[in-house]
């Protein structure tokens, strides 16, 4: 088993955004496959300049520096002149820890 550092700004960013959890979670489920924007924006139900912004950051509302991509969580690679979203292979083992630490709490809980 390896460790894994993970950045507390991470934790930070995913704390306080449901929608960023919805879409790392998204680009777990069909790892290592990546997919477009408006497939994203339809399986975690939220309209697609709110994705965007999770993703890449947008003017004021979301914070570029906390975007899935500057956290080194997402990978946005140019296919035919389409843009396709990836979980990186830190964003991978980051959803991993969380699954695996929300476990722990769920299986606690029970008694």
């Amino acid at each position: 088993m390896s460790i894994t550092f993970i950045d507390p700004m991470v934790i930070r960013s995913l704390n306080k955004s449901k929608l960023r959890k919805k879409i790392l979670y998204y680009l777990y489920k069909i790892y290592p496959h990546a997919t477009y924007l408006s497939e994203i924006s339809r399986r975690v139900r939220s309209d697609p300049s709110n994705v965007l912004g999770c993703l890449k950051g947008l003017n004021g509302r979301y914070n570029g520096h906390f975007s899935l991509i500057e956290l080194g969580l997402v990978e946005c690679k140019e296919v035919n002149g389409m843009k396709l979203y990836k979980l990186t292979e830190y964003g991978k083992k980051i959803v991993e820890v969380l699954l695996d630490q929300d476990s722990d709490i769920i299986e606690s809980l029970r008694w």
